[in-house]
């Protein structure tokens, strides 16, 4: 969440071969920049709008903030707005409560690939070129996720990244 909501640079290959850990301090340090890449801020703000709208549900600001930042055209078939809304609905799922989340109960990942064919199929415009490298973090911070049996407080994280270093105009959807 540091790493792209304040930071605006993130590192985006989720591959464990880049990271080092040491047991002793029990620090993790990056070890790889290769694919590490600065995101601007006016995209970070759209898509906090778009997080933030997934984790509270709420279908109008996701599909107007989607239509603005070009995921979506705006004259997409149902079945394809219906497919971006579910499959956002289910990526804002751990910070919709303030209850732990269970990451490996959740089966997140394989509901998530349900959307893949009607993607393939309906899709009007490829999303943002930011997101590619985006998406291969976030799908590798869920699978570690779920690997570690991780059960986080998720939407404490948003919260925290929403009332400390953004601007009211964002807090103001959360």
């Amino acid at each position: 969440m540091l790493e792209l909501f304040v930071w605006r640079f993130m590192q985006t290959d989720p591959n464990w071969g880049n990271f080092l850990y040491d047991v002793r301090t029990r620090t993790t340090y990056l070890i790889d920049f290769g694919a590490a890449r600065e995101y601007d801020e006016e995209f970070v703000r759209g898509y906090l709008k778009i997080v933030v709208a997934n984790a509270n549900r709420d279908e109008e600001t996701l599909m107007e903030e989607s239509v603005r930042m070009g995921f979506l055209t705006g004259e997409e078939s149902e079945v394809m707005r219906n497919a971006h809304k579910l499959s956002g609905f289910c990526l804002g799922e751990p910070f919709e409560s303030y209850e732990p989340y269970d990451f490996k109960a959740s089966k997140i990942t394989s509901r998530i690939s349900e959307y893949g064919a009607v993607f393939l199929k309906h899709r009007l415009t490829p999303p943002p070129e930011e997101v590619y490298t985006l998406h291969r973090k976030l799908a590798g911070a869920y699978n570690l996720c779920i690997k570690l049996g991780a059960v986080v407080s998720c939407r404490d994280l948003l919260d925290e990244v929403m009332d400390t270093n953004l601007s009211s105009e964002v807090r103001g959807f959360a």
